[in-house]
């Protein structure tokens, strides 16, 4: 019986440990580009990749103001990240931003700043944040032949 509230207890601790970790608040201190932040973690800079998108590279058409409407939403603004549990192949967190309780990732893509990166999403309702973009002709929208950031780097 003592092992067995021991184990409980444990796994209740590690269950309370990671919860507070994966919803955490942060100040961001830099915007790299659309879809890619640093923050501080206690006292330490770290890179977080906005997870389920895809922004326009910086010397793509609209890569700039992606860059931009970002860095004036969120820099120096403290957010919460929702961390995936693992890191991308570059070594940098994976997540969703939250600043006041809006999604930015998906205000990016409803803002027509960013597409839904297919090959990543797993929540399906960003297809209705890019359809809102999509029917409105917003920024990457409004274009005639948008091109992908993936097949921009591509073909760059």
């Amino acid at each position: 019986m003592r092992i067995f509230l021991r184990f409980n207890l444990i796994v209740t601790f590690l269950f309370l440990g990671l919860s507070v970790n994966a919803f955490s608040e942060y100040v961001v201190v830099d915007v790299v580009d659309g879809d890619t932040i640093w923050f501080l973690s206690d006292g330490k800079r770290e890179k977080l990749r906005l997870s389920q998108i895809d922004a326009p590279e910086r010397d793509q058409p609209l890569g700039l103001e992606a860059t931009n409407f970002l860095r004036q939403l969120i820099l120096n603004q403290e957010i919460t990240i929702t961390l995936q549990k693992k890191k991308d192949r570059y070594g940098r967190y994976l997540g969703e931003v939250f600043l006041d309780g809006e999604n930015i990732n998906k205000l990016l893509v409803r803002n027509g700043l960013a597409w839904v990166y297919d090959r990543y999403v797993d929540d399906k309702s960003y297809y209705v944040d890019l359809k809102i973009a999509k029917d409105k002709k917003i920024n990457i929208w409004a274009e005639t032949q948008p091109i992908s950031p993936w097949e921009w780097r591509r073909k760059h």
